[in-house]
């Protein structure tokens, strides 16, 4: 998950429980004040009734309908129940209204002279009233019915709206969440278009002194760490060429020279021809050193654009073709795809070449120049090369070292080589996004296949 997506939830989850809790306590107190006003409403009827029972006056419970007309609204289902207290111990005998009250109801009403209950939407009220030598229990009921759809009304509208802030509040954090990490996204962007063939692009470090600047400085720093490192080897490769061919090509000259003299013994011209084989072989190491120090770190310096690998494959078709003439290449072009861009892939034609030559010429080496085929295939992602040979192929316990410099399997004592062809073809597959698969059993033979991907289209 991305920390854009992480920072919308966070930010969701503590907007909705900030508003969650908020919500709960407003319900609370607003079922709390409803219920406590209609308590309060009944006990005052229930008062009223009690007084004027205890008074006794046949024309006395005019006063309690007058009351009520002129200043009392009637409450839906209100009843009204007294019970003579004169024998205390009645009430909790059985000698009660038919109601779903509890004892303790009635004990807490003779103990504290008033006591409330709920149950079923209906509101339950008692009060003591005392009168002279004698006292009553007033138990009021009724049904607070606009109260109650008030509250179910405001819990429904707490419940929607809890939803839509959710809503709400991860919309707007998913857009303050873009927002702020668009620098972000641009920075990852360029890195992502900086590599080795073009060190000398830079990110724009914004005014201020916020994180984002000091991201973009600090990318800016290490890319010229980088780029004086990759000059400076650039620098020793190029010098190191030079001043590695220099000598050997005095040596070689020299042992050609002491060949040409006619009075040279047998032995004499042995030890130059010696010399004259193993300087040839030593230039060969030190061009394949080099061509390996280049691939990792003279990519800069290298000309990319659009190329056609089926083109490049030819081109490896004639280059064998002048090395071994009776070479046995076959390129299979039955896998070709009908859409010539999925044949484009970008990079530098000349290292590819030298990728794909190595690659071929070490299959007609090791497979003493017996049938090699290379098949030219792509997909909707990437396009892949595959050559196959009949050859001696490569210990499975040694596969996983192919692609170290001079590293040889074991059973290619009698054949030449320094062990940097397949290392070199590696580097420069990988150099254009690419990686290679070698596919070996020792006998039977070996398939490498190189896989690129496509040029991306603009």
């Amino acid at each position: 998950m991305s920390i854009q997506n992480k920072i919308s939830l966070v930010f969701t989850a503590i907007s909705g429980s900030i508003i969650l809790i908020l919500s709960i306590f407003i319900y609370i107190l607003s079922k709390e004040s409803t219920y406590e006003l209609f308590y309060h409403r009944l006990e005052v009827r229930a008062s009223i009734i009690g007084v004027d029972y205890l008074q006794g006056d046949e024309n006395s419970t005019s006063i309690y309908y007058s009351v009520k007309e002129d200043h009392l609204k009637s409450l839906p289902e209100e009843n009204h129940y007294i019970i003579d207290l004169t024998d205390l111990g009645g009430i909790l005998e059985g000698d009660k209204p038919d109601l779903p009250l509890s004892k303790s109801f009635y004990s807490d009403l003779l103990e504290n002279g008033s006591t409330r209950f709920f149950l079923n939407e209906v509101f339950y009220v008692g009060q003591v009233i005392n009168g002279e030598g004698t006292g009553i229990a007033v138990v009021s009921e009724a049904v607070d019915t606009l109260g109650l759809e008030e509250l179910a009304y405001l819990k429904k509208l707490l419940i929607f709206g809890f939803l839509g802030s959710i809503v709400v509040t991860f919309t707007f954090g998913r857009i303050f969440s873009r927002q702020v990490f668009q620098p972000v996204r641009s920075i990852i962007k360029k890195v992502k278009g900086i590599s080795a063939h073009n060190l000398d692009q830079r990110l724009e470090v914004t005014e201020g002194q916020d994180e984002i600047s000091d991201l973009s400085s600090t990318f800016n720093d290490m890319l010229n760490r980088l780029s004086i490192s990759f000059e400076i080897q650039n620098n020793f490769i190029s010098n190191a060429s030079h001043e590695f061919k220099t000598p050997l090509t005095i040596i070689a000259g020299e042992a050609e020279l002491g060949l040409d003299q006619p009075d040279a013994s047998d032995t004499t011209r042995e030890a130059f021809q010696t010399i004259t084989l193993e300087s040839e072989k030593l230039k060969e190491l030190i061009d394949g050193m080099l061509a390996i120090a280049q691939t990792g770190f003279d990519g800069q310096k290298q000309q990319w654009g659009e190329v056609r690998l089926d083109e490049i494959i030819l081109s490896v078709k004639n280059t064998i073709n002048k090395i071994h003439v009776n070479n046995k290449v076959k390129i299979d072009y039955g896998s070709l795809p009908d859409d010539n861009e999925q044949l484009c892939v970008e990079g530098n034609s000349s290292l590819l070449r030298v990728a794909l030559t190595n690659i071929v010429l070490n299959a007609c080496k090791y497979s003493d120049n017996k049938e090699v085929t290379i098949v030219v295939a792509a997909d909707d992602k990437r396009i892949y090369v595959q050559v196959t040979d009949p050859g001696i192929g490569i210990p499975e316990q040694e596969l996983s070292q192919i692609f170290v410099p001079f590293f040889r399997a074991s059973n290619t004592h009698k054949y030449e080589g320094h062990g940097v062809g397949l290392p070199l073809a590696n580097n420069i597959v990988r150099m254009h996004n690419g990686h290679l698969n070698v596919k070996s059993k020792e006998g039977e033979g070996t398939t490498v296949i190189v896989y690129l991907p496509h040029m991306k289209k603009v």
